[in-house]
């Protein structure tokens, strides 16, 4: 005997019945149909409404722009809160112009003392120096620095130095990355000060997210041998969500200028692009974000801690 479905409400009966009248086998080929207007209509990986794209050096300009304008808002207590290890704001921005000149100083001699010096040790004296220095005084140091490092960063753009290598405390990159690299350490110490002075969390523009999530990635590999963990050949599919995200199939032991694998993925990971950054940055815990981990979580936890053994600080 045949069970009848029966519904609550008359008109979702008829809902149904209709649906039964209408239902048909798809045609042959139309699953292929649909996935090659699909792909046809954008790129496999990439969001619908992609930022346009910018240089590095654009992005690194918009960096400096921005923790610029925030700087410039804060008034004299606000200088005094604690911010980063045992920096208050004053000291973290006299970091970042350690920081600013010796980049500068790799522009112009990239095998200097810079190369591999320690990024935190190399920039303690003109962190510590700022304790007896007013607001205004740091911060003109600080847009000093970064007004010398843009103007041979604009001499640079227009010359055939951008595929030279630049050497910074350990780190050997193309000058693009680099810039890449400095976007996302300017963009980590704005949300430091921010947090200090209790401020909204601002992300990058799009265009500048989709440099910083694309280095990142493709840094994943480094990383975790940095922190020691063993990928033993794997892959991760990684789904970035949001402004500036995207896929990307990572094969973890390759080199960073390789970002696709050939297998398929051992573990997909999905989360939103900022916070990834913010995992980059070691700035949050992997446990307090929204992710889906679908595969060996093992893996994904190795590839976390990876991801937070990139960040400079």
């Amino acid at each position: 005997m045949t069970e009848t479905r029966r519904h609550v409400e008359p008109l979702e009966e008829l809902q149904f019945a209709l649906a039964e009248g209408d239902a048909i086998h798809p045609p042959k080929g139309l699953v292929q149909t649909v996935l090659d207007a699909a792909l046809a209509t954008r790129a496999a990986g990439r969001p619908v409404h992609e930022p346009p794209p910018i240089s590095e050096f654009e992005a690194f300009r918009r960096a400096v722009a921005s923790l610029d304008r925030l700087l410039e808002s804060l008034d004299a207590e606000q200088w005094r809160l604690p911010a980063l290890r045992d920096l208050d704001v004053q000291g973290l921005v006299g970091h970042l112009t350690g920081v600013e000149r010796g980049f500068l100083a790799s522009l112009h001699e990239p095998d200097g003392a810079q190369a591999d010096a320690d990024h935190v040790a190399s920039t303690d004296a003109v962190a510590l120096a700022q304790g007896g220095r007013s607001p205004a005084e740091t911060l003109r140091h600080w847009q000093v620095a970064a007004a010398e490092t843009l103007g041979a960063l604009s001499e640079a753009e227009t010359s055939s130095h951008l595929d030279e290598t630049v050497a910074l405390h350990g780190l050997r990159l193309p000058l693009g990355p680099m810039l890449v690299v400095r976007t996302f350490e300017l963009w980590t110490h704005e949300e430091d000060i921010r947090r200090a002075t209790a401020r909204p969390l601002q992300a990058p523009d799009a265009a500048s997210l989709r440099l910083m999530t694309e280095l990142a990635v493709a840094m994943l590999p480094s990383g975790m041998r940095r922190a020691d963990r063993d990928a033993g050949g794997r892959c991760a599919r990684i789904v970035l969500t949001g402004p500036g995200g995207g896929t990307w199939q990572r094969d973890l032991g390759s080199t960073p200028d390789d970002s696709r694998s050939r297998g398929p993925a051992d573990v997909r990971i999905v989360l939103d692009a900022v916070d990834f950054c913010r995992l980059v940055a070691n700035r949050v815990d992997p446990a307090a974000l929204a992710t889906v981990v679908d595969g060996d979580h093992a893996l994904a936890q190795d590839l976390f801690v990876g991801a937070a053994s990139l960040a400079l600080d």
